[in-house]
């Protein structure tokens, strides 16, 4: 099962990643019904790994941030604050792995994606929307059978 999640994870976060990749032919977003965009579904905690051309040719001591930017939807609330740092990170060869950040508010808002790759060259890569929504706690009372007192 847990290997079922962590293959969810990575195909989810292959396809908000495409549009990362710097030197292929894909749109900045991906398309799909019409031109809509495609939003992910991530929840805190989620690991997703983002690849593209400036993490594949930074400099051996480059510093590689990933940055969640609270986007303007007029149905979201405000939740305080405009962008999130993810700290916990593993940095590769070709992309950078990345857990989304478990902080206040933040489920139920849609997110920009964003790598700054820090050295003597400065670069960034887009990498997509996100939806951040809430880990849902399991409700275990349809389990539990009434108790009749005599």
């Amino acid at each position: 099962m847990r290997h079922m999640f962590s293959a969810l994870v990575l195909s989810t976060a292959a396809a908000f990643a495409t549009p990362a990749f710097a030197d292929t032919a894909l749109p900045a977003t991906p398309q799909d019904n019409g031109g809509a965009e495609i939003v992910p579904n991530v929840a805190p905690g989620d690991e997703i790994v983002v690849a593209c051309a400036p993490i594949e040719h930074r400099d051996a001591n480059a510093d590689v941030r990933v940055v969640l930017s609270i986007s303007a939807v007029p149905e979201q609330l405000s939740p305080g604050y405009n962008k999130v740092l993810a700290t916990d990170e593993e940095v590769s060869k070709y992309g950078v792995k990345v857990r989304i950040p478990d902080v206040p508010d933040l489920p139920d808002h849609t997110v920009n994606l964003n790598v700054y790759v820090v050295g003597q060259k400065t670069a960034d890569c887009d990498g997509g929307h996100l939806r951040v929504v809430g880990r849902g706690v399991p409700d275990f009372r349809h389990d539990l059978k009434p108790h009749k007192v005599s």
